[in-house]
């Protein structure tokens, strides 16, 4: 039986848990440089960058899954395994673990919400016992490929606010009763609208944001 919190955490990934980087960026440079098997896909890569420009630099960019194209889930899923045993865990210190054990004390189901594709966030859901983990799905062909294609919402932006709302109301949660960590100028919108909202390393806009609504900022040491 699914255990019923009284609010939720909502916990970034990358630069926020993950200390300094993105998980993406470890596993396309594993893939440039052969650490891990497969390929980087670079011309159906280009064509979803292209498709995705109208909406701009960063979508284009970040939302853009297409260098996995052609992979199985169970390929990526493998790959990603490897890549968190070898080069993720080992970054990850102790800050999140106690974070999140702060938070279950309170009684906050512990959500990761995150853009990086759905088999590269089961590790870190394994890893810090996550309750709930959110990321981009991708779509599969009835074979088992990866088309390179979203198959959902790339959590991103206010989309972030959209799906921990969506969240909330499934479970009964009160935003102002939740609390949230990120690192990004894309994660104010969320932030603002919890009870309780933590600033982790800030880029200088999420910085400033922070200092002028009061936010707490957390800094790696």
């Amino acid at each position: 039986m699914e255990k019923r919190y009284q609010a939720a955490a909502f916990f970034d990934v990358d630069k926020t848990l993950l200390p300094g980087t993105s998980t993406e960026m470890l596993f396309v440079h594993a893939l440039l440089h052969r650490e891990i098997p497969g390929r980087f896909r670079i011309w159906p890569f280009i064509a979803e960058a292209l498709r995705l420009l109208p909406k701009g630099l960063t979508i284009a960019r970040k939302a853009n899954k297409a260098y996995l194209a052609g992979s199985t889930l169970e390929e990526v899923r493998r790959r990603g395994r490897f890549l968190f045993e070898t080069k993720i865990e080992p970054r990850l210190g102790d800050r999140g673990r106690i974070w999140i054990e702060k938070e279950r004390k309170r009684d906050r189901a512990i959500v990761l919400l995150t853009g990086m594709p759905e088999p590269l966030v089961e590790p870190f859901a394994q890893h810090f016992g996550a309750d709930f983990s959110v990321a981009t799905p991708l779509e599969i062909t009835p074979d088992g490929r990866l088309t390179g294609r979203r198959a959902g919402p790339f959590p991103y932006g206010r989309t972030k606010l959209e799906i921990a709302q969506r969240l909330a109301d499934e479970h009964g949660w009160r935003l102002p009763d939740c609390s949230a960590y990120g690192d990004h100028a894309s994660d104010a919108a969320l932030l603002g609208a919890v009870g309780e909202a933590y600033a982790v390393d800030p880029d200088p806009r999420l910085l400033r944001e922070a200092r002028q609504r009061g936010w707490t900022i957390l800094q790696h040491e």
